[in-house]
């Protein structure tokens, strides 16, 4: 069974939080996040640090990421440095990155990372 926790319309969150199976986001999250799904609905927005396999935009996403699959969906907006393997953008979604790096392999993830830690 998959789990999603919820973080609804008028929920804020603020700070840490590591985690496994999905968020699926309503409200805001400040901060930085590790889990495996994300799910940014039309009135979520994130802020801050993200880790995850997969993400999916309907809202906004403003921060740095690191992420198996992203999809920007039409109305999806993301700003920020983007690390990612596969990259999906629907016509009307909106990206704005100085840093777009595409992992091909796990050295590309290593090596992120470790520029990252200072």
């Amino acid at each position: 069974m998959e789990y999603k926790s919820q973080i609804l319309n008028e929920d804020k969150f603020k700070g840490n939080y590591i985690g496994t199976g999905g968020i699926i986001l309503k409200g805001i999250f400040d901060g930085n996040l590790t889990i495996d799904d994300l799910t940014i609905l039309d009135t979520g927005k994130f802020l801050g640090k993200l880790i995850a396999k997969n993400v999916i935009i309907h809202g906004a996403l403003k921060g740095d990421i690191e992420v198996e699959k992203i999809t920007i969906k039409s109305s999806g907006v993301f700003e920020g440095e983007l690390v990612y393997r596969d990259l999906i953008i629907e016509e009307g979604g909106f990206l704005n990155s100085n840093k777009v790096l595409k992992m091909s392999d796990q050295k590309a993830v290593k090596k992120f990372n470790s520029s990252n830690a200072n």
